[in-house]
């Protein structure tokens, strides 16, 4: 598992993966998508980095890029909202 103390110098974004849904391989968008999500997004509360997550504003299951297909495809992924973790972030910030 890694940490956010792991990353020696932090990126402002981790790229993560999701497959295509059936419309969009039925419009012949049938490739791997890929998203990217802030740094701290990415790690849960104890600050270990998320293997992959269900975002609630699309309902599609996104995987850490490092990660294989067989071993993510019984992962029990949880539901996020990623609008909401940027507005209280944003919040913070200010």
């Amino acid at each position: 598992m890694i940490h956010k103390s792991d990353f020696k110098k932090r990126p402002k974004t981790i790229e993560y993966w999701r497959n295509p849904t059936k419309s969009e391989i039925k419009f012949g968008y049938g490739a791997i998508h890929y998203r990217e999500f802030d740094f701290d997004f990415c790690f849960d509360e104890n600050g270990f980095r998320r293997d992959a997550f269900i975002l609630r504003e699309d309902r599609m299951k996104y995987h850490y890029v490092g990660a294989e297909y067989f071993t993510t495809s019984r992962y029990k992924a949880k539901w996020l909202d990623y609008d909401v973790w940027s507005e209280k972030t944003s919040k913070k910030k200010r």
